[in-house]
């Protein structure tokens, strides 16, 4: 995954600055290399403020540039209503997929006392329980990103004051080994969510990986039984390695990186070895789909190469194709710039996407291959006017139009945002356990839409954007986008609507077709004023002020944003302010 030294994600390879840029806007800004594109992509220290500031120095001098701030004359000052309505029509009848819960998947970490959830004593706290399950989290991936490469799972299992402390394999920090396996599974259990394990490929070997499915599986296992778990964890999903095609950070302490016929050699002796354990375990095996403007390594022949050899063998292909804006070595953009070009991004995930899908159709043989997402989410930049931007509403718009794509592309089973919790800014929820917009996104999706997908249709308006950073040029982005679903058995129907519209508020006429509506509908709606509005500062007391600059609130801002519950007629226009989610909840009429 993505992220500065305390939120381990994936590796950063060698950086390649960049010439300096003035701070005026420029016409067209310069490209980052793939090297300098991946380095944002790093792992994690013990403590937020080093974090911080290691992040601070070591990237903004390797970037030699700084991106443009967020100042609040570049907001949007007046919303207008539109003059005529849009047309929503769903067709009930065009019955689509079944929704996979897994969709609503998560990360968790296992350095830094799991990413703070987990307490020295081994104990989680109860309201850490209660966030999962009420945001409604199926599945959650452990041991991390970039981690996962370097982890040894024997460091998390016996007791407590007996395991060791390990150092970061790419920052200068150390954790103690209280998130582990046990720890883990133990979550997932209270939580209800199943549990993903990414195992070592980078560092370790293809007879530890079998050892943990037997720790986690096997009947009658002693060291499971020693740790307090008699019965078997009947771990399902197991992931091989992490973006080993990414060639390395500056500050690993050993460079990991594989070809694409390494790697495939790689993930056969792990699937013999562990299905030999387990033959019911389903393998998760790391591909790539490019979504940006770079040029990444091995993007034309990595997912081909290892489906050509390993499609019997393989139950999921894993991509990381969801990380915007990614502002690392650019400069000059507006927030409107931005915020447009995050909007219109997730365009890119669904062709990369629709090209992974005919790749492996191509490819599959007996054994039906899903695509997973594992790694997911907004991602902005380390420098101080942008670091905390993954929190706004207008972040969380990008998210809601993410999971819109994901629900429309039949392959897409398994989905997991990066990442739950944190004591920085990439966790959902907040170090003090305050949900942020982004937790709210998931939530509305998990919580309030239905169980079947069916046709819908929305005659939007569009907008153009030019390319912003690494994200691809977009034209005719329709401003409002849906999905439908049925759920209670046919009895209700869910609409789904996303506005990236920058100040259009939105009439919307929503025709149910042949769906026996009643005359009032039930509306859940994530929206504030302004599009930096956020739930407060998330970073905790000792990060320096110096390091980091809050979003710009607009003056009305909602004290709390959240899910909110309304009422509405059918019978009248449905109003959608720009940059809002909204779900229309529709009974049969009786």
């Amino acid at each position: 995954m993505i992220a500065p030294p305390i939120f381990l994600p994936a590796r950063v390879p060698p950086v390649t600055p960049l010439p300096i840029m003035k701070q005026s806007r420029p016409t067209r800004p310069a490209l980052p290399t793939a090297a300098t594109y991946h380095a944002g992509r790093s792992t994690g220290g013990s403590q937020v403020s080093r974090i911080l500031l290691a992040a601070n120095a070591a990237f903004v001098g390797l970037f030699l540039t700084a991106c443009g701030g967020a100042n609040s004359a570049e907001l949007p000052t007046a919303h207008r209503l539109s003059a005529s309505a849009i047309v929503c029509r769903v067709d009930p009848q065009a019955l689509g997929r079944v929704i996979p819960r897994t969709l609503f998947g998560t990360n968790l970490e296992w350095f830094n006392n799991g990413n703070g959830i987990i307490a020295n004593d081994g104990t989680i706290q109860p309201d850490w329980i209660r966030l999962a399950r009420e945001q409604g989290v199926d599945n959650v991936r452990f041991p991390g990103g970039t981690l996962s490469d370097f982890y040894f799972w024997r460091d998390g299992v016996g007791p407590l004051s007996q395991r060791p402390v390990r150092e970061h394999p790419t920052d200068n920090g150390s954790s103690a080994n209280i998130m582990g396996t046990p720890e883990f599974l133990r979550f997932t259990a209270a939580v209800g969510a199943r549990p993903l394990i990414t195992v070592n490929v980078g560092t370790s070997n293809a007879a530890d990986a079998a050892a943990w499915v037997a720790y986690c599986n096997q009947p009658n296992h002693a060291g499971r039984a020693a740790d307090g778990m008699t019965a078997p964890a009947n771990v399902k999903l197991w992931e091989v390695g992490n973006e080993l095609y990414l060639p390395g950070n500056p500050t690993d302490k050993k460079i990991i990186t594989m070809t694409p016929t390494q790697y495939t050699a790689k993930f056969l002796e792990y699937a013999t070895a562990m299905r030999g354990v387990d033959p019911t375990i389903k393998l998760i095996g790391i591909g790539m789909a490019n979504s940006t403007r770079v040029t990444l390594p091995y993007v034309d022949e990595w997912s081909e190469h290892l489906l050509k050899a390993a499609a019997p063998e393989m139950d999921y292909l894993a991509v990381h194709n969801a990380y915007f804006p990614y502002l690392f070595g650019q400069s000059g953009f507006t927030v409107k710039d931005v915020y447009q070009g995050l909007w219109a991004s997730p365009e890119a995930v669904k062709r990369s996407l629709v090209k992974l899908d005919a790749l492996i159709t191509k490819h599959e043989k007996q054994r039906r291959i899903d695509i997973a997402i594992t790694e997911w989410g907004a991602l902005f930049s380390f420098e101080k006017d942008w670091v905390d931007h993954v929190k706004t509403v207008g972040s969380a718009v990008y998210l809601s139009r993410v999971m819109q794509v994901f629900l429309e592309q039949p392959r897409v089973t398994l989905a997991n945002y990066f990442k739950f919790a944190d004591r920085s800014f990439m966790g959902w929820v907040g170090y003090d356990q305050k949900p942020k917009v982004p937790y709210y996104v998931v939530q509305l999706y998990a919580k309030h839409f239905g169980d079947r997908l069916v046709g819908v249709s929305v005659d939007s308006p569009t907008y153009d954007i030019p390319a912003v950073a690494v994200m691809t040029p977009e034209t005719k982005v329709a401003e409002v986008t849906a999905v439908a679903s049925l759920g209670d058995n046919g009895r209700k129907l869910y609409v789904n609507l996303v506005n990236r519209s920058w100040n259009t508020i939105h009439k919307i006429r929503v025709d149910t077709g042949t769906f026996p509506a009643a005359a009032t509908a039930t509306v859940w709606s994530i929206s504030s004023p302004g599009v930096l509005d956020h739930n407060g500062r998330d970073l905790p007391p000792e990060v320096p002020a110096a390091l980091y600059n809050e979003p710009t609130l607009h003056r009305q801002a909602k004290p709390t944003i959240g899910i909110e519950q309304r009422s509405h007629d059918l019978n009248s226009n449905l109003l959608l302010p720009p940059y809002s989610i909204l779900t229309l909840e529709i009974d049969t009429r009786s």
